[in-house]
């Protein structure tokens, strides 16, 4: 346990230290504010309730996205950086176990993700409180502004002095003065009413809110899961790229997954392996009353756990196997390389899925189909060892993709000059397609002719 915790706490102070943590949570307290004359549109008689969902409905978009980016950045820079300055063999080596490294690293990422998370949501509670203030006769809250701009002050203030005076660390300082004094405030805001009297403590704030930010905090521990898991093999690019594209596609679960499944046996098995976010967003399931169904609560807090673990298990086994030592890895291939290797297998791993498809479902069975389920799938694999190898420094691979790219780039070019009824294309090779695949191919092979990226290659005289 000691280990573990030390492991936590070193991996919670590097995050909170990183610039970029503080410029997003900053970013995030802003939108969250400039939500609130963004929410006074809603065509309602009572527009002054309907406003006010609105925000609500604003504010949690916003906080949800931001939390999920914060997570992301923050475990692909901490984790990636250890490895590719080879901290982690050093930590390793000691009486560490990897599966200890990695679970800290998570503990420790998901409790920097948590205080940025709890910091968001005390500025949305505080614009809640305050409310749209659209018409003329409505008053401004002026406890919210007088003791949130204070706090504000305050936490700059003393981020700044006490970096001039004692070279604290100014990422970190300001995170810590954040939380403590805004919360302070907030204390102070739940017991103040609009008119500078007392109230009971939290009314102007709706509980169910409250609730509905616990429930949404569970997506954030299931994209910390994800994010520490994909940065134990890509790197910081690749990670985040993962990371986004496993975003889009859990929360589009239901419309994704749900229409297909029932038909598509393999969409069912992308469907079992993919998070499902929306259980983490219980504003579509309130009742007509706006309460949060507590089966719904349990439901989401079992699933969070569960994936939690199953994700942080694969994490820990894809990590057993990881060459700490080796400097023949992708990850050592420039950015521009890596970029293309990950891009190339995922291609892969597409054509793969599209060729399974045709198989699966019985509506498509006739020899034409077979025939190109059967290209996807030797494309695929052939595809996935050349990008691999592309990855990892072959030179053979580096003269194959050149010799494709200008085969397609001469092609393109080709095809732009001259009319593609010449070639039998019809109307199926569109200008703007051709053109925007010419370009990319192109732009592969100047990639290619880098001199960084022929020395990745074994070209010494490059």
């Amino acid at each position: 346990m000691i280990k573990l915790w030390s492991i936590s706490a070193n991996t919670f102070l590097q995050t909170i230290r990183q610039p970029v943590f503080l410029v997003m949570i900053m970013a995030t307290l802003g939108l969250l504010v400039f939500t609130m004359p963004f929410s006074g549109y809603t065509m309602s008689t009572n527009y002054s309730e309907t406003d006010l969902v609105n925000l609500q409905s604003l504010g949690l978009s916003t906080l949800r996205i931001s939390s999920l980016l914060i997570a992301a950045f923050s475990a692909a820079s901490v984790l990636r950086r250890e490895i590719e300055d080879k901290t982690a063999l050093i930590v390793i080596t000691k009486p560490v176990t990897r599966s200890i490294f990695v679970i800290g690293k998570f503990i420790g990422v998901l409790a920097a993700v948590g205080l940025a998370y709890y910091l968001c949501s005390l500025v949305l509670m505080m614009t809640v409180r305050h409310k749209v203030v659209i018409a003329r006769h409505d008053d401004l809250d002026w406890v919210v502004i007088t003791i949130g701009l204070s706090a504000v002050a305050l936490s700059v203030l003393v981020t700044m002095l006490g970096n001039l005076w004692f070279a604290w660390p100014f990422t970190s300082t300001a995170v810590y003065a954040g939380s403590v004094l805004l919360t302070v405030a907030m204390i102070i805001i739940g017991f103040v009413g609009k008119g500078w009297t007392l109230i009971p403590f939290g009314q102007g704030i709706p509980a169910q809110l409250v609730l509905t930010l616990g429930v949404m905090f569970m997506a954030s521990v299931v994209f910390v899961a994800l994010a520490v898991t994909a940065s134990t093999r890509l790197s910081q690019t690749m990670t985040l790229l993962v990371c986004l594209a496993i975003f889009a596609l859990g929360s589009a679960h239901p419309q994704i997954i749900g229409q297909w499944a029932d038909t598509i046996p393999v969409v069912r098995g992308i469907g079992w392996l993919l998070p499902d976010f929306s259980q983490f967003y219980p504003q579509d399931d309130m009742t007509l009353e706006g309460q949060v169904p507590l089966t719904l609560v349990a439901w989401a807090g079992l699933y969070c756990v569960l994936y939690t673990c199953g994700i942080l298990a694969v994490g820990v086994a894809i990590f057993q196997t990881r060459e700490l030592e080796s400097q023949e890895t992708s990850s050592g291939a420039p950015g521009l390389v890596n970029f293309l290797a990950w891009a190339g297998r995922a291609a892969a791993v597409v054509g793969g899925l599209a060729g399974l498809t045709i198989l699966t479902v019985p509506a498509m069975y006739n020899a034409t189909n077979f025939l190109i389920a059967g290209v996807s799938i030797v494309s695929a694999v052939l595809g996935w060892v050349l990008w691999g190898a592309f990855g990892f420094g072959r030179r053979w691979s580096w003269y194959v993709v050149l010799a494709g790219t200008v085969i397609h780039t001469i092609a393109g070019v080709v095809l732009l000059v001259a009319p593609g009824e010449w070639f039998g294309m019809g109307e199926t090779a569109t200008p703007v397609l051709t053109f925007t695949a010419t370009a990319v191919a192109g732009a592969v092979v100047g990639i290619l002719l880098l001199p960084r990226t022929r020395r990745h290659f074994q070209f010494r005289n490059a």
